[in-house]
């Protein structure tokens, strides 16, 4: 069991003093510096867009913040909100999640969870946890992902875990073991679905752990008919699964060469167990809202070429969508790294991210016309949109 550390005051006066900051100001931004942008009219006022920038690994990680209400831009609030907190925010963001009236974030290459206040972005704890991969929660506990120390091409494969955190007390948590590498998770019917990968292994993983959430036991493995298993999405009634894919990569000269062997898949799975590959839908980033799931991948991976599209699937019926970047405005992307549908419009909000300089977020709208852009830091690649 990893150490707590609170470095900060209490959660309790954290909270209180956050109260009464809100009866005097209205955003919880009063003295930071953000720039204005056109994305005002996107959402109602009170929302905002978290932008967790992952930075050049392993470098340092930002977070943005898109306020709605002024239609402002706010860089690396961390910093503003933190100023004698030196070494920022940590290195490597993986993912986060609202929960409460706080923030979540996992620094997998720092190996914490830093929680914040998401009125005012004060840093409130940092929990110690190996190499954290993905978050969900059901209010009461915060459900983590970690990688258990398991180290690239180990002889010896190291089984993954999960950790449970209660969301109101920072010392009562316990972890229980699942597949190799566990990236992804969601929550459906009082059950956590676990997506492993078993990336650093010789033979990728294919199992999907289902965790009764009553218990906090493990009820069963779903095996699934595709490998190095990714994100995870709850739509329908059901689980939606994305696969990195398989692939070797040789060099010639200085050239490294890429040969796919199984491409990026989304596969549905029935809480019985029962799966289905959506054949032709190549899914790298995943989303859900209103009943589809958008995903992003490149349609020509199988030919060794680049076909960047939009896949939109019925989460009920299975039928999908592509929309080929090419030809729309989609195609102002150049690295598309994660996906966000504004759950307001249907608006589509997407990262095009540089590790070696600023990236772009974009916003289109439902039928793919560009609808406004702002600059955020390095890595941008995890979106979360809150309102309070």
């Amino acid at each position: 069991m990893k150490k707590l550390s609170l470095l900060v005051l209490s959660l309790t006066m954290l909270l209180a003093a956050a109260s009464c900051s809100k009866v005097e100001n209205a955003s919880g931004m009063e003295g930071f510096t953000g720039i204005q942008t056109e994305a005002g009219d996107s959402a109602p006022a009170g929302t905002k867009l978290l932008i967790l920038n992952e930075g050049a690994f392993p470098g340092k990680s930002t977070l943005d913040v898109l306020n709605f209400s002024d239609g402002k831009l706010y860089a690396d609030v961390f910093a503003q909100a933190n100023p004698t907190v030196t070494d920022g925010l940590g290195n490597t963001g993986n993912d986060m999640e609202v929960i409460g009236n706080t923030i979540w974030i996992l620094m997998n290459a720092s190996n914490q969870v830093v929680i914040l206040n998401a009125f005012n972005y004060k840093h409130i704890a940092t929990i110690d946890i190996d190499s954290p991969r993905s978050i969900v929660s059901d209010g009461s506990y915060a459900y983590i992902t970690y990688y258990g120390g398991a180290t690239y091409g180990s002889a010896v494969p190291v089984l993954g875990m999960l950790y449970r955190i209660s969301t109101s007390d920072y010392h009562d948590f316990t972890s229980l073991p699942v597949g190799y590498q566990p990236e992804g998770l969601a929550i459906l019917d009082g059950k956590l679905y676990v997506a492993n990968s078993g990336g650093y292994n010789a033979v990728h993983d294919n199992t999907v752990s289902v965790i009764d959430l009553a218990t906090f036991e493990p009820e069963k493995s779903i095996e699934l008919p595709v490998t190095n298993l990714n994100m995870v999405r709850a739509a329908s009634g059901k689980i939606w699964v994305s696969t990195y894919g398989e692939s070797t990569w040789s060099q010639d000269g200085d050239n490294w060469i890429q040969k796919v062997s199984a491409p990026m898949s989304l596969v549905s799975v029935s809480p019985d167990g029962t799966s289905k590959i959506i054949s032709g839908v190549h899914a790298d980033k995943i989303t859900a809202s209103d009943g589809i799931i958008y995903a992003i991948g490149n349609d020509k991976e199988m030919d060794g070429g680049y076909d960047t599209c939009l896949y939109k699937v019925n989460s009920t019926s299975s039928k999908f969508e592509t929309i080929h970047f090419s030809g729309t405005d989609l195609a102002r992307i150049g690295y598309p790294y994660c996906i966000l549908v504004n759950p307001d419009n249907g608006e589509i909000i997407i990262a095009d991210a540089s590790f070696t300089g600023d990236s772009t977020l974009w916003c289109f709208t439902k039928d793919y016309k560009y609808k406004w852009s702002v600059t955020t830091g390095v890595g941008t690649g995890h979106l979360l949109m809150y309102r309070m």
